[in-house]
């Protein structure tokens, strides 16, 4: 028997660090630390020695309660407590509730406003453009108005005699206006016919001056046609001298052939005389002589008849075309200067035209810039007109809208408003209430038109009277600046209802109650709100 194993307590029972008191008992040492005290048997083992796991996994399932006291032994039999067990399971049910609630759990996370209520469109602010002095009170506070209807009337007189001043400015402009334009049309006119005039004298002209060009190319045919014929003449004279020589040549060979025939007939004369010769050969030279003095004598005829003639035809015609040449040249010369005499009147009747046109337009372009400058100033006129009466006009507020003088700041005829002082405030008919809230900045990113709202008037405790329902229909599109909140959104939100209902009595609404407003953004699971804080610790750099 080892006793001092079986009397050394287990460590098993005991706090971290601490060890057991070598003097006390197993079941002293349970009454203190609780739990059971059990020895196993303590082997030592050798530096060499290696332990089979499975050799010490059987020596520790067999354990030997052969040495445990009679105590212990006891209270291994009794039950287990359940209280601590009971309480182990209820807290873990506990967490795990908590986390499928944390889990699939959803609140609404909203956008918190602060505002008013205010009729649809609000109430109508009534107050003149420009400063002045009421003349007239159409109209007394809470008393029911239409659209259109003249509540105050301001001071017209300074307005009405502008507007006369103008209008007889206009009218004087106007009178001028038709004058300057007559005066444009007639200049128009009268240089139309000028043109007109010019126009028929210069195609007259210039008909002259192509019937002179036409004669031109008639005179100057003429002249080549005459030219030609003496030309022609000139080369028929020629021939025809020619011809004359030739004849004369031809003459004087025949006379010299008939001398011959004399010298040769006074030759054998003498020879018929002394009979060397007989009487037959004088017959046929004086038959050849007579014959050659007859072809003489018809040749000299014959060229006095005609050659003579013709020539005399020809130096005549050669006359004719000189003196026909002459005339024309003369002609086509005077029809020269005649068409120089035109072009130079055509050109100076051009220049003339030209120069008037030039005038006409000139005059007619500074009429117009008169006509122009007239048509601005009455234009200009003519818009201080609209103006002074639209200020005139602007002398009468009138209601804008069917509804109730809710409430009037003028007594006293007399009295001077400024511009864009409010005279008086005019709430529209049976308008709807509607809740105008100012919404923080930086809870109005989310924020859209159409989100379900939920309404607690101030007036109203929500815990009686229960929450007014509603939803957004209208956020700014810029951000204004709050004395206290800073910068903020304007957002209008509709009502699901306008009354709460007291003993079966329903309370309506007034305008100017105050309210908050709760704008429901959107559902967030509750584990996504724990969670926020560390992952926005994450997102700054912290690592957890």
């Amino acid at each position: 028997m080892n006793k001092p194993e079986a009397s050394t307590p287990s460590r098993e029972g005991l706090p971290k660090g601490e060890t057991p008191h070598p003097n006390l008992t197993s079941a002293e040492i349970r009454s203190i630390y609780g739990g059971t005290a059990v020895s196993a048997p303590l082997v030592r083992a050798s530096p060499n020695h290696v332990p089979n796991p499975v050799t010490a996994t059987s020596s520790l399932g067999a354990t030997n309660t052969e040495n445990w006291s009679t105590a212990l032994q006891n209270l291994l039999d009794q039950p287990p407590s359940v209280l601590p067990q009971r309480l182990l399971l209820g807290g873990f049910a506990f967490c795990m509730v908590c986390g499928v609630w944390a889990t699939f759990g959803q609140i609404d996370e909203v956008g918190k406003a602060t505002g008013k209520l205010v009729p649809k469109g609000e109430v109508y602010k009534i107050h003149p453009i420009e400063s002045g002095k009421v003349a007239k009170i159409a109209v007394k506070e809470g008393e029911s108005v239409t659209a259109g209807q003249v509540l105050v009337e301001l001071d017209t007189k300074l307005g009405a005699t502008e507007v006369e001043r103008l209008e007889q400015l206009i009218n004087a402009d106007q009178i001028k206006l038709i004058q300057m334009q007559g005066l444009i049309e007639n200049i128009s006119q009268e240089a139309q016919t000028r043109q007109q005039i010019a126009k028929a004298d210069i195609d007259g002209q210039q008909a002259a001056i192509d019937q002179a060009q036409t004669k031109v190319t008639a005179l100057r045919e003429q002249l080549i046609q005459h030219q030609q014929a003496k030309v022609a003449s000139q080369d028929r004279l020629e021939r025809l001298k020619q011809l004359k020589a030739t004849t004369q040549a031809l003459l004087q060979q025949r006379q010299d052939d008939a001398f011959a025939l004399k010298e040769r007939l006074d030759n054998l004369k003498p020879l018929l005389a002394s009979g060397a010769i007989s009487k037959e050969q004088v017959f046929q030279a004086e038959h050849s002589l007579r014959a050659s003095q007859r072809v003489i004598t018809q040749t000299q005829l014959q060229e006095a008849a005609s050659n003579q003639d013709q020539i005399y035809q020809a130096q005549q015609s050669i006359r004719d075309r000189n003196s026909a040449i002459t005339l024309t040249q003369s002609d086509l010369n005077q029809t020269l200067a005649e068409i120089q005499r035109l072009q130079a009147g055509l050109t100076q009747k051009q220049a003339e035209v030209h120069r008037t046109q030039l005038e006409t337009k000139q005059k007619l372009q500074q009429l117009e810039i008169e006509l122009t400058q007239l048509n601005a100033k009455i234009a200009e006129n003519r818009n201080l007109l609209t103006s002074a009466k639209a200020r005139l006009k602007q002398k009468f507020l009138y209601a804008p809208v069917d509804g109730v003088v809710s409430s009037l700041n003028v007594a006293n005829i007399g009295e001077v408003f400024q511009s864009g002082q409010t005279i008086a405030e005019v709430a529209p008919q049976d308008a709807p209430l509607v809740l105008s809230a100012s919404l923080p900045n930086q809870e109005a990113g989310f924020i859209k038109q159409g989100m379900p709202v939920q309404i607690k008037l101030d007036a109203y405790p929500y815990q009686e009277y229960g929450i007014i329902k509603g939803k957004v229909t209208s956020l700014s599109a810029d951000a204004k600046t709050d004395q206290q909140l800073g910068s903020v959104y304007e957002v209008e939100v509709s009502l699901n209802r306008d009354y709460v209902k007291e003993d079966d009595q329903m309370i309506r609404f007034k305008a100017g109650q105050t309210a908050k407003a709760d704008i429901i953004i959107r559902r967030r699971r509750i584990v996504d709100f724990l969670l926020d804080p560390i992952r926005q610790l994450q997102k700054g750099g912290v690592n957890l």
